[in-house]
């Protein structure tokens, strides 16, 4: 992948946002559907530390400080 995906260790926020691009990646590694409903955000909980990641569309939630309004 072009990227390393996962949570290394838990934040405070509790909650960390990723791409549609990164989740249909891992899907297609996985041999899974890519079916992804655009209108909706996925979420999966990350099998070594427990925290939740939300799979959006929406830039403002992944983007760097600099893109958060």
């Amino acid at each position: 992948m072009n990227w390393k995906g996962g949570v290394k260790k838990k934040i405070q926020e509790g909650v960390k946002y990723g791409t549609l691009y990164y989740l249909a990646q891992w899907q297609g590694l996985r041999g899974q559907d890519l079916d992804i409903d655009l209108s909706k955000e996925t979420e999966l909980i990350c099998s070594k530390t427990g925290m939740k990641v939300i799979y959006t569309g929406d830039v403002k939630k992944y983007g760097t400080e600099e893109t958060k309004v």
